[in-house]
């Protein structure tokens, strides 16, 4: 009798083990911030007034509109690209740049290391790639860490064999096909504009500005904060209750 082929879950970690130097109990809060209300169709309908308005203000999108082009992205190979630079802030070029041994579990979390690549034409050289600096990005997202494995698993890679073996341009070409599908968008997207939309998200979730930049690889925190206008261009609030007639 032949055997079913085994899941995807039987290839998942086995549950966490105890650690001699973790903690005895976990922590009353996991994070100051417990629950954020964000107001997604007000932030839609003030984005076209922030991105006219402030200088060198990039186009980004907002988790319902990345929600959905993610839906319909059928493609395995293209939506994990697109999860991956949603979920991890990470550049196109850094994404192509990914092997198995990028991805890490050490029984406690799940992650990827990046090196942070700036973006060029087609994938990053061997001497980029030495030379440049490396990040750690956590994955707690678990249906991203689920397609993850998934696609390790499916595609019987070897530990330094790129898993996405395409261009930047044949991605940037993929999603505009994609927004295309939805029935378009008001301005351009590309690949970079899943890495502003991560930001811009770990910010409106109260996330601080420092460990943002962090993750985004910046050198400089001032390269982070063109995306803190999003948190500060609807003042309307501000004016509350001050009469002036």
């Amino acid at each position: 009798m032949e055997r079913p082929r085994p899941t995807t879950a039987a290839f998942r970690r086995p549950e966490r083990a105890r650690r001699l130097f973790a903690p005895q109990a976990p922590p009353e809060v996991a994070y100051p911030i417990e629950r954020v209300e964000i107001n997604w169709e007000r932030l839609v309908t003030k984005r076209p007034l922030l991105l006219e308005t402030v200088d060198a203000m990039p186009v980004y999108l907002l988790k319902p509109e990345v929600v959905g082009l993610l839906s319909a992205e059928k493609h395995a190979m293209y939506r994990l690209i697109l999860d991956l630079m949603w979920t991890t802030g990470a550049r196109i070029s850094e994404v192509l740049a990914l092997t198995p041994a990028h991805f890490v579990d050490d029984g406690y979390d799940f992650g990827v290391i990046l090196r942070t690549l700036k973006q060029g034409t087609g994938r990053p050289s061997k001497r980029s790639l030495q030379r440049s600096p490396k990040r750690y990005v956590p994955i707690a997202d678990a249906l991203l860490e689920d397609r993850v494995l998934s696609y390790l698993w499916s595609g019987h890679f070897r530990q330094y064999e790129r898993l996405f073996p395409i261009t930047r341009q044949t991605v940037n070409r993929h999603i505009h096909r994609l927004v295309e599908q939805v029935g378009g968008a008001p301005f351009a997207i590309s690949s970079h504009t899943f890495r502003h939309s991560f930001a811009i998200h770990l910010l409106l979730y109260g996330r601080p500005l420092k460990y943002v930049s962090q993750l985004l690889g910046h050198r400089s925190i001032e390269s982070t904060e063109i995306y803190t206008n999003v948190l500060t261009f609807d003042q309307e609030h501000f004016l509350e209750g001050v009469d002036f007639h």
